[in-house]
């Protein structure tokens, strides 16, 4: 078993850094599942950098989840290539647990001065442009996954993965009420 989950590890990493793509991964429903519990429990610890309570944060957790993969669900129909879905989202879920730990310290050290706003002191420019690379890199990998699944340009596939997350943000706002409080 841990032998697997190595190997899985080390195909989300090749996927991360653009090597493979979703078909590379095992297409298993437990899989996906293992994926989507690891992201609950990220989105556990990261309300505690966030300070957020730990139910709002597993609601919204619960959302954005059934969002995605209704989202994939439907896009991948339409697109009629329905055999991708848990590759797909394995994958999407896969390399989302691997960015937390790597992106909760940089918004952590840039809370202070997102809480603020003040422009007089601004945030430390390298911790700025760190997680803007990292944010960068994540949106890259997840249009990424998204162009390889559905054999689509760049385009396409960026016009997916902002879908995606501008329905995440619009069904988060309606069933939670300010959007800005459900992000």
């Amino acid at each position: 078993m841990l032998a697997i989950l190595r190997a899985l590890f080390g195909r989300l990493v090749e996927i991360i850094l653009l090597r493979r793509g979703p078909e590379q991964l095992p297409a298993s429903r437990t899989l996906l599942v293992l994926m989507i519990a690891l992201n609950f429990v990220g989105s556990l610890v990261w309300a505690g950098v966030v300070a957020v309570p730990a139910v709002d944060a597993l609601l919204q957790s619960v959302i954005a989840c059934a969002v995605m993969l209704l989202w994939y669900r439907w896009a991948l129909h339409i697109a009629q290539k329905r055999e991708r879905y848990l590759q797909t989202l394995t994958a999407l879920f896969g390399v989302s647990a691997l960015f937390l730990p790597v992106l909760m310290p940089l918004v952590g050290a840039m809370l202070p001065y997102m809480e603020k706003a003040d422009p007089n002191s601004p945030p430390p420019a390298a911790l700025l442009i760190m997680t803007m690379v990292v944010l960068f890199w994540g949106l890259l990998v997840n249009v990424r996954i998204v162009r390889v699944a559905f054999e689509s340009s760049w385009l396409g596939a960026v016009l997916l993965v902002l879908g995606e997350g501008f329905a995440t943000l619009f069904v988060l706002g309606l069933l939670l009420g300010d959007p800005s409080k459900a992000a």
